[in-house]
């Protein structure tokens, strides 16, 4: 995806995410859900206004945030090898993010819901789609695995993320479950998300080692 597209549909996201906030500000009450446990239950509550542009505003903060990183990491030239890859993963976190800010919306409407159940196939493309940009990815300082051993060499990197690449698509269908086992979604996801994570650094220390000898 070219970084005009990208942007572009990240303005639509992020307008589409304050305009509905903006256009139904009238119909919410003074204190609105806006924390939720592992449950799916509302926790936690804040003002209105909180809860109506915190998550665009933090929507704008983390979108410029991801699109500078290529900028400022040393190794720039290499990121621009799967520029396009996380291109498409900046827009699924703005889509997943417009996504999360609709159900807070529609939660607070009165809507009845299941938050957990509809969480969780934001969060399996979430995971599905950095499995996808692991499996491109050069290596840099800034996106992907990053232990002292692929940072180290090069090819360390490579077969430590294509090996990501794979495990994160299976945390994504793994958190799929969450749409039949509600309940379980965020031991699903963590679980899922810690396991690979070590896995990973682990193979990462043993592919060095494997190299070095």
């Amino acid at each position: 995806m070219k970084n005009r597209t990208m942007l572009i549909i990240c303005a639509i996201l992020v307008l589409l995410s304050f305009t509905v906030s903006i256009a139904l500000a009238g119909s919410f009450p003074e204190q609105m859900a806006s924390h939720w446990n592992e449950k799916g239950q509302a926790d936690g509550y804040s003002s209105r206004t909180f809860g109506l542009f915190f998550l665009p505003i933090l929507q704008v903060g983390v979108l410029l945030l991801m699109a500078g990183i290529p900028l400022l990491d040393p190794l720039k030239k290499n990121i621009a090898q799967f520029r396009g890859v996380y291109n498409g993963f900046i827009v699924v976190m703005a889509a997943y993010l417009t996504y999360l800010h609709i159900l807070t919306l529609l939660w607070n409407l009165g809507v009845s819901i299941n938050m957990n159940a509809l969480l969780a196939p934001a969060f399996a493309a979430l995971m599905f789609a950095a499995g996808v940009m692991m499996g491109k990815a050069k290596q840099n300082y800034m996106i992907g695995i990053r232990t002292p051993w692929t940072l180290a060499n090069n090819q360390v990197w490579e077969d430590t993320h294509r090996v990501g690449g794979v495990v994160f698509k299976i945390c994504g269908i793994i958190t799929l479950l969450g749409i039949v086992f509600p309940d379980y979604l965020m031991y699903l996801l963590l679980g899922s998300v810690l396991l690979a994570a070590a896995g990973l650094m682990a193979y990462s220390y043993i592919r060095f080692m494997q190299l070095a000898r």
